[in-house]
């Protein structure tokens, strides 16, 4: 029977992660409707703190700010995307005399005879499927951006009847107290790592943005703004937060002296707070395990690409409250937590 069981079991992730890769189109754009609207949400419950003549700001209004705020910062970030590819544009014929000049400068230390051709070298790239693979991003982009508004929508208009639906779900069942446990964890430990990760991303991309900023990198602000976005990635992500304004300094510039500065000015702003402050922030709320987090980090990239990896954290935290949850599962989360003690995950009455 435990057989059939575990049988049963394991063709329900099967299916589960057939339907995730299978409507992937359909499911990513509701996910990012999902994350938008509980950022919103997290942020009103922040506005609802603050105190108006003595008294905890109204719901309407914390959330109207929240919504608010939510659309000006998408609304800035469009700006500057925009602003920037038009700069970059005007700026890429001096990209390539740089370039031409290291390439002259490397062929000299390597011995070479004749200068590298940056042409020649150019000519040699296939730039067609680059170009396709770029168009059909921004088609996609833009198709989805009106859709995940869509879902957005129906979320917020509907969320006043979700507390009504759970109740009549739960009502004289068994689960009651159960799922109301996982609810609390799932929302208290998301919530603290959303809040902390984005304060350790916003720090360490202020940081790299002076650093750019004196240098002379371009585009400093558009960088500090990747950096913010890329740390959300576990490990990988911080590592590209680096090399590609690193990558930049080296064709802008025609000497290697700002190359230097900015990737190890970088390097050792990523490994300080990302290994000694983020840590000693998190304390072991997530206990996750570092290993479990790679291999969700890659499964996640696999199935849903750019926007799984920035989930893959928040989406096994919420595995393994959930398998704590229950003695069948809760071997599964002992294996996905970092040193097997996941009794902590019980809420105290």
């Amino acid at each position: 029977m435990r057989i059939l069981s575990y049988a049963g079991g394991l063709g329900l992730i099967c299916l589960i992660v057939m339907i995730m890769v299978l409507g992937r189109d359909l499911l990513v754009p509701f996910v990012i409707a999902v994350v938008i609207w509980y950022l919103i949400h997290t942020l009103s419950d922040y506005f609802r703190k603050i105190k108006v003549s003595g008294k905890s700001m109204p719901g309407w209004l914390s959330f109207t700010l929240s919504l608010l705020s939510m659309l000006l910062a998408l609304a800035l970030l469009y700006d500057m995307i925009n602003s920037n590819i038009a700069d970059v544009r005007a700026a890429a014929p001096g990209y390539q005399e740089n370039f031409a000049k290291l390439t002259a400068r490397l062929s000299g230390l390597l011995g070479a005879d004749e200068q590298m051709n940056l042409k020649q070298f150019l000519g040699q790239i296939s730039l067609a499927p680059f170009i396709t693979n770029i168009a059909a991003t921004m088609v996609t982009l833009a198709g989805n951006a009106s859709l995940i508004l869509i879902y957005l929508l129906f979320l917020i208009l509907e969320q006043k009847f979700f507390s009504r639906k759970l109740e009549a779900l739960l009502r004289n069942t068994s689960y009651d107290e159960t799922v109301r446990d996982i609810l609390f964890h799932v929302q208290e430990d998301v919530e603290k790592y959303v809040a902390i990760k984005t304060f350790t991303s916003v720090l360490t991309g202020f940081a790299c943005y002076i650093v750019l900023t004196l240098v002379g990198v371009d585009f400093a602000e558009f960088w500090a703004f990747i950096i913010f976005l890329l740390n959300f990635i576990p490990t990988v992500g911080s590592l590209l937060a680096v090399i590609f304004p690193t990558l930049l300094s080296l064709i802008q510039f025609d000497t290697l002296t700002p190359f230097f500065i900015v990737i190890l000015t970088l390097s050792t702003i990523q490994f300080t707070i990302g290994n000694v402050l983020e840590p000693k922030l998190m304390g072991n709320s997530l206990n996750l395990s570092p290993l479990v987090v790679m291999l969700s980090l890659a499964l996640w990239g696999s199935i849903w690409g750019i926007t799984g990896m920035f989930l893959s954290v928040p989406f096994t935290v919420i595995l393994m409250i959930v398998f704590s949850k229950f003695d069948s599962t809760r071997p599964i989360a002992i294996l996905l937590s970092q040193d097997g003690n996941v009794k902590d995950l019980r809420r105290e009455d």
